[in-house]
């Protein structure tokens, strides 16, 4: 339920540029609760001014204001530790490059096989990382990996087929047939931009997922 009320939570605040006194008045959600889901999305200041001409109160477009500013110099503290953030981390070593795959496999790799290295993730950069990386410090080529996508019965099927085609780089014939989960009325939605399923990537080879599994005991060893 709160997936999809969240949902047209958002579609208010997208498609309609409702105010979060508007959004209440029409679903019931608390402005506690609105001011979590929306915190990314403020209303710009010509809306604003728009809605005050149609009687909107000032002290809601006060808050509305404040709550863009905020926004803003949160973006633009975040944007001050990512460049020294940036700064610090471009002298990274090759070993740091390596163990940080280990550390990506401990948290999200399959890890009960023998054979099957297999890393699943919804975010396309987590996907592009770990290929690089497989082909980097497993000497295993891109055309000699797979991938099977899980995808919701709402999306437009083919075009993520596309979108995880492009962002790996792989050959249609490396992906299996996907699964398509089946939506429920309860159930959750990848209505989303950002959402595109979830993409694993897989090879099957014992001397290199003995290899991998190793480097992560041995890590493990040394530094806990």
């Amino acid at each position: 339920m709160n997936s999809q009320l969240r949902e047209q939570v958002l579609n208010l605040r997208v498609k309609e540029e409702l105010s979060y006194g508007e959004i209440k008045k029409r679903l019931g959600v608390p402005k506690s609760t609105l001011s979590y889901w929306l915190r990314e999305l403020p209303l710009s200041e010509e809306r604003i001014l728009e809605l005050r001409r149609k009687g909107w109160s000032k002290g809601e477009a006060s808050r509305e204001r404040f709550r863009t500013a905020m926004r803003q110099k949160r973006e633009l503290t975040a944007r001050h530790i990512y460049e020294a953030q940036r700064k610090h981390l471009s002298d990274t070593s090759r070993d740091t490059f390596f163990v940080a795959g280990l550390m990506l496999y401990l948290g999200e790799g399959e890890k009960t096989t023998t054979s099957r290295i297999c890393l699943a993730n919804t975010n396309p950069r987590i996907i592009k990382f770990f290929i690089k990386w497989m082909e980097e410090f497993l000497g295993i080529r891109k055309n000699e990996m797979r991938s099977q996508l899980q995808l919701y019965g709402n999306m437009d099927l083919e075009a993520e087929k596309g979108f995880w085609r492009t962002t790996t780089g792989f050959s249609a014939s490396q992906f299996y047939k996907p699964y398509i989960h089946k939506l429920r009325p309860a159930s959750f939605s990848y209505k989303e931009s950002y959402r595109h399923g979830t993409c694993n990537i897989s090879y099957l080879n014992v001397p290199r997922k003995t290899k991998l599994m190793m480097a992560i005991q041995a890590f493990l060893d040394l530094y806990m």
